[in-house]
């Protein structure tokens, strides 16, 4: 018999495969898109139009993030996360096999509906199904599998880029929709969560779930009744968008809206998306090198999550989150700095003078990328959804990755002009973005470390006073 411990573990990494498929495409867009193979046979993107190709998966993922909340409550947590991987699945599938630009495009927003319906449930399943104890860990998996992906696209296009023809751009299209077919696949045998049967009024089903995912069977009835009394004390009416900014429920949710933007506003997708271009202005002078140090640049994400899974119920959310933004911070402001002093413009291009400000630059972008694998990578979207009321979880988390995503899309969009047009100005912009974050962070964000997700209600329900002495105790 698999112990319920290693049971919700093996769910986790069933269901973050949604992780890794996003994590895939981010990896790998970058390259194929500077592959001479790609240029050949789909023709030379200009600055504008490579940044409306990349982003594009990001509008589509933010419009459907919006409608996951519905499908959430509606057809449960574990069917909003199948349905999603469905349209991935016909995305990728039509992306690797597209002939034209335009088809590229329609396919690339028909993945980011399925990115973003699945990968918007995903946390709300692991959180809910997850002990206290745990579930930080567990909810932390969804990031891990993500970095997996990133580093994974990255030496797939690296290996790819070797290959004569249009197969060169399309085998990491092809591995995508190979992974999609495998998370498809295999949802349809994971439970349901506990937490959504009970709002539902199916209290035996909730009881055999939860029998399946903890130790013993006095805890199971203790969380039942939690939960019950939980719900109970909320309002029995389906939840509204609405609701979630209404004055009871309002710090909490604005607060998950602030740091799940803040999250995309810090720079990093600019960093996974355009890395061969960062690399390239950086100094290193061919397609290939730029390719080889953008995977550095994911196996670093990758060894750097790990540490922050093992240990992100220890550290707690407020030291990763204030000193994750500190040194996200430091490290745009010296880039910024340097290219302010060192850089320059040329026949359109950027360029950084002398090999000894170059290397720091490649430094602190590898020191960047670590700093925020083992902090704001992990802890902002599981703080931003175990923050929020079991009945309003669904929605709130939709429009907290709405904002994700809507600046993810602007961030996206815009780098490529923006890293074209100044040298230092996107460093200093990302870099003050983290450091304010890290400012709001300190003042405004109570602890939620060991705590189920009935008692972190309760710890919102108290008076901002009460809140704010209770963070000075814990921290």
């Amino acid at each position: 018999m698999v112990p319920a411990t290693t049971r919700i573990y093996l769910i986790a990494l069933h269901t973050s495969l949604a992780g890794m498929l996003w994590g895939l495409d981010t990896g790998s867009i970058g390259p194929i898109t500077q592959m001479e193979q790609f240029s050949s046979s789909i023709g030379h993107l200009s600055s504008g139009v490579l940044g409306i190709y990349v982003a594009c998966i990001l509008l589509s993922a933010s419009l459907s993030s919006l409608c996951s909340g519905y499908i959430a409550d509606l057809l449960s947590r574990k069917y909003g996360i199948l349905t999603g991987g469905i349209i991935v699945l016909l995305g990728t599938i039509i992306s690797a096999s597209a002939k034209t630009f335009p088809v590229l495009v329609c396919a690339r927003l028909i993945t980011g509906i399925g990115q973003g319906q699945s990968i918007s449930v995903v946390t709300i399943y692991l959180c809910e199904i997850s002990p206290g104890e745990i579930r930080g860990t567990v909810a932390a998996v969804l990031q891990l599998l993500i970095t997996v992906g990133i580093a994974l696209g990255y030496f797939v296009a690296y290996a790819s880029s070797r290959i004569g023809g249009e197969l060169a751009w399309r085998t990491p299209f092809i591995l995508e929709a190979s992974m999609a077919a495998v998370f498809v696949s295999g949802m349809a045998f994971m439970p349901y969560s506990p937490r959504w049967l009970i709002q539902r009024g199916r209290i035996d089903e909730a009881r055999a779930v939860l029998q399946k995912l903890r130790a013993s069977s006095e805890l199971v009835e203790d969380e039942l009744c939690l939960i019950k009394g939980s719900l109970e004390e909320q309002s029995q009416e389906d939840a509204s968008y609405r609701e979630i900014f209404q004055k009871r429920y309002i710090r909490r949710s604005i607060l998950g809206v602030f740091l799940m933007s803040s999250q995309m506003l810090c720079g990093i997708d600019a960093v996974l998306y355009y890395a061969p271009i960062l690399f390239t202005q950086a100094g290193f002078t061919s397609n290939r090198a730029a390719f080889l140090a953008s995977g550095v640049s994911g196996i670093i994400n990758l060894i750097f999550t790990i540490p922050a899974q093992l240990w992100v119920d220890k550290w707690g959310r407020r030291f990763p989150l204030i000193g994750g933004g500190v040194s996200i911070a430091t490290c745009f402001m010296a880039i910024g700095t340097l290219y302010a002093i060192y850089g320059g413009k040329a026949d359109g291009q950027v360029y950084l003078s002398g090999k000894g400000p170059q290397w720091a630059v490649i430094i602190l972008i590898y020191m960047f990328v670590a700093s925020f694998s083992c902090s704001w990578a992990v802890v902002i979207k599981i703080y931003a959804c175990e923050i929020i009321p079991t009945r309003l979880r669904a929605k709130a988390c939709a429009v907290q990755q709405l904002s994700n995503w809507l600046v993810n899309f602007t961030v996206a969009l815009t780098t490529p002009l923006f890293l074209r047009a100044s040298p230092s100005g996107p460093y200093f912009l990302f870099g003050s973005a983290a450091l304010f974050t890290a400012v709001v962070c300190h003042f405004l964000m109570p602890e939620t470390k060991g705590k189920s997700l009935e008692e972190i209600e309760d710890l919102f329900e108290m008076t901002p006073q009460v809140v704010g002495h209770s963070v000075s105790i814990m921290t």
